[in-house]
């Protein structure tokens, strides 16, 4: 009965295709939604994947459902924006995609990042650079010289935000952070930008905030507040009688000051570890202030952890490491030894009773004893405990599960080689 009634969806879908005059499903479309006709027990597919046809670093969802991926082709950065369907969008570019030299072609440590403004513009950090596009893909003339900033930015910028008026937060290092001790150390960097691009003078000095954390540290994700303020996550090291790193996130004020009131002085510890491999890549802000911290240890194991808006750790979090549960070695995860080694690491993607946990895999034997690794998704509960009812006992299979977030339909988007969305 359940294959009858998937293969009945296959047909309807089909028809509306044609019914609308649609093209094709796009490649792997309907082996996608094939794979699952003998899964429906398990979250559907709601749309068929996407899969660009670049190297895709960072996607993002637009207010009226269109996905927007971002990445690298050669010596261009890539946009490429889809309709709710999936389909190319023809209004933006040339058949779906804006291309723009890169500012650094080959950098190694060039990371990637994407969002869209409140006012549908898209914003872009490609390396050393902020990109903005108009809602048509056109580069917007009102952002720094043509659509492009780098003067004011983080010199190694890691993460990006926008806030609702406009303004820009940009986090990152002064240094590359390296555990050598000989090595310059660094330390924490957030830049606010005004809408056009403009160091914003009102926070930090200069537009900027720097805060000197143990030894060495670089921040590697953001999350803008309410209030005016931004949440900070990143790695500091300790290189006295060895390597020793810790997760830390920064509270700072809307003028760009550490909150005392939030850890200590401004500063809350939310892992250890005994190498330098260790790396917070998620950031959010539950409905009660709580801040979930996910990431990856030394170990490789994928991890989440729950502060309470002081900055101490929650007891009532009950979610612990699981053994099998670990970042892929494709890329999914900076640090992996994959391609894409500056993609966006373990994610989270927060939801009304939940959370979601993505960029990783369980390993298991196959039949002749080797370990596999398959993509997977995890589902939270809102105390830690893995919600049972999600996938099968609380864990779905995706196509890739390199990073993961909440459309404004409040659906997941899942994946950069192939790109999904999946019911919550």
């Amino acid at each position: 009965m359940k294959k009858r009634h998937a293969a009945a969806k296959l047909t309807l879908l089909c028809a509306l295709l044609a019914l609308c005059g649609c093209s094709s499903l796009p490649p792997g479309g309907a082996l996608a939604l094939a794979e699952k006709s003998g899964q429906s027990e398990q979250a559907p597919l709601a749309q068929q994947s996407i899969r660009p046809a670049f190297s895709a670093r960072d996607t993002a969802a637009q207010a009226d459902g269109r996905i927007v991926v971002f990445g690298l082709s050669g010596a261009h950065y890539v946009f490429a924006r889809y309709l709710d369907s999936g389909q190319p969008d023809p209004s933006f570019g040339t058949a779906g995609e804006v291309r723009v030299p890169r500012t650094a072609p080959g950098t190694p440590s060039e990371v990637l990042r994407l969002t869209v403004q409140a006012d549908g513009k898209l914003l872009a950090l490609g390396g050393r650079t902020l990109l903005r596009l108009l809602p048509d893909g056109q580069p917007d003339p009102a952002f720094g010289q043509s659509g492009q900033v780098t003067a004011g930015l983080p010199a190694m910028p890691q993460a990006l935000a926008s806030l609702p008026d406009g303004r820009v937060l940009v986090a990152g290092g002064n240094r590359e952070l390296s555990a050598a001790p000989a090595s310059p150390a660094s330390a924490l960097v957030l830049t606010r930008l005004l809408p056009g691009g403009e160091p914003d003078p009102s926070f930090g000095t200069g537009g900027q905030a720097v805060t000197a954390v143990d030894d060495s540290a670089s921040a590697h994700t953001l999350w803008p507040l309410a209030d005016g303020g931004a949440l900070v996550g990143g790695t500091a090291l300790s290189l006295d009688g060895g390597t020793y790193s810790r997760w830390v996130v920064a509270r700072y004020t809307a003028g760009g000051t550490l909150d005392p009131a939030f850890g200590e002085r401004g500063v809350a510890t939310v892992r250890s570890d005994r190498f330098a491999a260790t790396r917070p890549s998620a950031l959010a802000v539950d409905a009660s202030g709580r801040v979930l911290v996910a990431g990856y240890l030394s170990s490789g194991v994928c991890t989440l952890a729950r502060l309470l808006p002081s900055g101490d750790h929650d007891p009532d979090w009950a979610y612990e490491n699981v053994s099998d549960l670990r970042v892929l070695p494709d890329g999914n995860a900076p640090g992996s030894g994959g391609a894409a080694d500056n993609a966006p690491g373990v994610s989270l993607a927060l939801l009304s009773d939940g959370v979601a946990l993505g960029g990783c895999g369980q390993f298991a034997a196959d039949a002749s004893g080797q370990e596999q690794a398959r993509p997977i998704l995890a589902r939270l509960d809102m105390d830690g405990g893995v919600n049972l009812t999600f996938g099968s006992e609380g864990f779905q299979d995706v196509p890739d599960s390199a990073q993961i977030e909440t459309t404004p339909q409040g659906k997941l988007l899942v994946g950069l080689d192939s790109v999904t969305q999946l019911e919550p």
